[in-house]
């Protein structure tokens, strides 16, 4: 199982020294920023590397999946957000990266469904295990 989430595990580790990292400056609220297209980016990654691994483990990745990838990838944002905001001086809280965050996660669980119907899939990952 742990073979099968390696790759998202890796990029979460990724995900988590990025988040925490010094030197940011105070924002402004605007959800259509480099930073916010980032944050969607990182965790659109997150979820489609988790739905990867709910395949390569279990040989699906349906609704269940999808929402319990999102759920969680939502929970890491707000954890991280909180992080730093009580742990790193140099780092706010953003409800708007929350946002960026979530809104990244379930595209990239949609990113997921719409290219890679079961079949497509299979034969893909086929070259992978």
């Amino acid at each position: 199982m742990i073979r099968a989430f390696a790759p998202a595990l890796l990029w979460l580790v990724a995900v988590v020294f990025l988040s925490t990292m010094g030197g940011v400056s105070m924002p402004t609220f605007q959800l259509f920023e480099t930073d916010k297209l980032a944050h969607a980016a990182a965790y659109g990654l997150l979820s489609w590397l988790t739905l990867w691994g709910f395949v390569r483990w279990q040989g699906q990745a349906g609704t269940l999946q999808g929402v319990l990838t999102v759920f969680v990838a939502a929970l890491i944002g707000a954890l991280l957000e909180y992080i730093q905001f009580r742990y790193f001086p140099d780092r706010v809280f953003e409800y708007d990266d929350m946002v960026a965050n979530t809104i990244g996660a379930i595209g990239g669980w949609w990113v997921f469904a719409r290219l890679f119907s079961s079949q497509q899939l299979e034969a893909w990952l086929g070259r992978w295990q």
